[in-house]
């Protein structure tokens, strides 16, 4: 058996990563559609799985305007998968929470991702899980910071002269 360079196992990782990400996006897509809401509904139940939090805190997590979240948590309580509920700590604050339902149906459509997710972490030492972690984490905060970076790009549509391919090398 032969081993592969750097080079290819890093590009092997790289594409095993987005098509890692391309087949949540899909798994998600599933189950979004199976209880009938949106991407942006998904993302706010997501989100809403760390615990309750105010609306203004579930709207910059899930990238949405105030406005809109208010629309977004109309129609999932109207689905009965969150509850607006006072804040026992400030009785003036209102919380956004998820339902027992909600609770029971992640469990039914991410319950067998999970179980496989805990059965193979076994196969790793504690220090290679948290080197893992320690990966994914700072790639998780690699990208909130290339948001910005986006948002606040001046985007050209001049294709410029590239290398056979078309794709740069990640440098």
């Amino acid at each position: 058996m032969s081993r592969r360079t750097r080079d290819e196992v890093v590009y092997a990782l790289m594409r095993t990563w987005r098509a890692s990400r391309l087949q949540t996006d899909l798994l998600d897509d599933a189950a979004f559609h199976k209880i009938g809401i949106n991407r942006t509904d998904g993302r706010c139940l997501d989100a809403l799985s760390e615990g309750p939090m105010p609306a203004s805190v579930l709207a910059q997590a899930c990238g949405i305007s105030p406005n809109a979240l208010t629309t977004v948590v109309d129609r999932l309580a109207e689905r009965g998968l969150v509850e607006r509920v006072k804040d026992p700590a400030d009785r003036r604050r209102v919380l956004v929470r998820l339902t027992p339902l909600a609770d029971h149906v992640s469990q039914q459509l991410y319950g067998p991702v999970v179980a496989w997710s805990l059965r193979n972490f076994e196969k790793y030492s504690t220090e290679e899980l948290a080197l893992i972690e320690g990966f994914i984490d700072a790639g998780r905060r690699f990208q909130a910071e290339h948001m910005r970076y986006i948002a606040a790009l001046d985007l050209s549509w001049e294709v410029p002269d590239s290398p056979a391919g078309g794709t740069p090398e990640p440098g």
